[in-house]
């Protein structure tokens, strides 16, 4: 759940970390990986806004495709079938590996997606914990999705509605205080998010048969970042 920026500067403080450990990869295996460590957060939804439709109507049609995209990350993220009730739904690593584990030889992208599913596995575990919960109708903490209809922000004590949470056109949504973060993260850690250089090298990026996602979805989500 982490922010397409965050991912990327994730994978790249990692192959840093490899090139402090002596392990040289070549620029077009860096981007390989960079590029699988982003394709995870694709989707193969496309979505349909008609033309004239009411506000109401317009928030009942994103909470449709919301709903939508969710339940197809139970695929692309490897989640826990044991988890698909709750409101955290950590990726479970090791289905990744029993299914996809002979591919790790072969191509370096399915590095990077298993890196973008362990990174989600440290935020739900740590940084979402530490700063939501999930909230019922009685304003009691809930681990159900289903019951939830408001969130509890930690750092400044407030509640926001569910809807007003996830809305990405509302100021004081989650998706807001991402684009004010992406910012001050890349300054602090001292990364660039090299548009053009991975445009230029998702055009050798081809699919070693992950069957979740498809690789040719990468431009739509480098346009995203």
């Amino acid at each position: 759940m982490a922010s397409f920026v965050v991912h990327n500067i994730a994978g790249e403080k990692f192959l840093q970390l490899l090139e402090e450990s002596s392990i040289n990869l070549s620029p077009e295996q860096k981007d390989k990986f960079l590029l699988g460590n982003l394709i995870v957060d694709s989707s193969k939804i496309k979505k349909v806004i008609p033309e004239g439709v009411s506000a109401e109507e317009l928030k009942k049609i994103k909470k449709y495709y919301r709903n939508l995209i969710q339940d197809e990350k139970i695929a692309t993220h490897f989640r826990d079938s044991n988890d698909l009730e709750l409101c955290i739904q950590k990726p479970d690593l090791s289905k990744f590996i029993n299914k996809y584990g002979n591919l790790f030889t072969e191509d370096i992208s399915v590095l990077g997606y298993f890196f973008h599913l362990f990174t989600d596995k440290l935020f739900f575990e740590d940084l979402f914990k530490a700063t939501f919960s999930c909230l019922d109708k009685d304003g009691k903490e809930t681990n159900y999705a289903k019951e939830v209809t408001s969130m509890y922000v930690k750092k400044n004590g407030r509640i926001y509605s569910q809807i007003e949470f996830w809305n990405g056109d509302n100021k004081e949504s989650i998706y807001h205080d991402y684009t004010v973060m992406n910012k001050i993260l890349l300054e602090y850690y001292g990364c660039i998010f090299d548009k053009t250089r991975l445009l230029d090298s998702s055009k050798s990026f081809i699919n070693p048969g992950i069957e979740e996602v498809d690789y040719s979805n990468i431009i739509s989500i480098l346009n995203k970042t």
